[in-house]
């Protein structure tokens, strides 16, 4: 279980996250809302690439708040980043084979994850920079679950997807939560959130304002619109 408690960032003198807690156990929990809601903060905090002014973050009771960020993979935590991070040099394979170095667990072999990606198989020895977007997206998810964390982080993980690919991402989260893992991600869109959420937090100015499921929020939000 990751449980975040009265987190808050500041960015400079804005505050980013503001006091937010939240509790992600055997779901997948995705944040929205408008840009500069604090989203991709808040993942990035979990991760630890952002610095945290006050708040815990917790895995399955143990903080990870002293944790460094080249440590979090060992700690259970998977991360997806929305520009995805791949090395366009490196073939998919290679970079693939990044995020075990250090990690002493040997987490996945290539079988299973071309079970969960079949689509993987036939490019293992391309250069990342010659795959289309959807492609590279797979990678990273790839990437991100190589060490079998139990805790994954998506952020923006549909943004820019064709419809169909859309589709086949939102299955994979679907069957990755299906193995007990704990998914906290990130989308601008709720329809797309919708794809693939248990439930959703709708942020605004790094505070929740809404929690439900992707149908309660989308009526939340439609009540408040015809309110004004």
């Amino acid at each position: 279980m990751l449980e975040i408690d009265k987190l808050t960032v500041f960015y400079g003198t804005e505050k980013a996250v503001n006091e937010l807690s939240l509790k992600v156990s055997g779901e997948v929990l995705c944040l929205c809302g408008r840009n500069g809601a604090g989203k991709s903060t808040v993942l990035r905090a979990v991760a630890g690439l952002v610095e945290v002014d006050s708040g815990q973050i917790s895995l399955h009771g143990q903080s990870v708040m002293t944790i460094p960020l080249h440590k979090r993979l060992e700690s259970g935590i998977g991360y997806v980043p929305e520009d995805r991070k791949l090395f366009k040099e490196m073939t998919v394979r290679e970079n693939i084979e990044v995020a075990r170095i250090g990690v002493k667990a040997s987490g996945r072999q290539e079988m299973d994850i071309d079970e969960l990606l079949p689509e993987l198989a036939s490019l293992y020895n391309r250069k990342s920079k010659l795959l289309s977007g959807g492609q590279q997206k797979l990678v990273s998810i790839a990437r991100a679950i190589v060490t079998s964390p139990g805790v994954l982080l998506f952020d923006e993980l549909l943004e820019g997807l064709a419809r169909s690919m859309m589709i086949k991402i939102s299955d994979i989260v679907k069957k990755i939560k299906e193995e007990g893992k704990d998914i906290l991600c990130a989308e601008s869109s709720l329809d797309k959130a919708g794809m693939y959420a248990d439930r959703i937090i709708w942020l605004e100015k790094g505070r929740i304002v809404a929690t439900g499921t992707p149908a309660e929020i989308k009526r939340q939000i439609t009540d408040a619109i015809r309110a004004k």
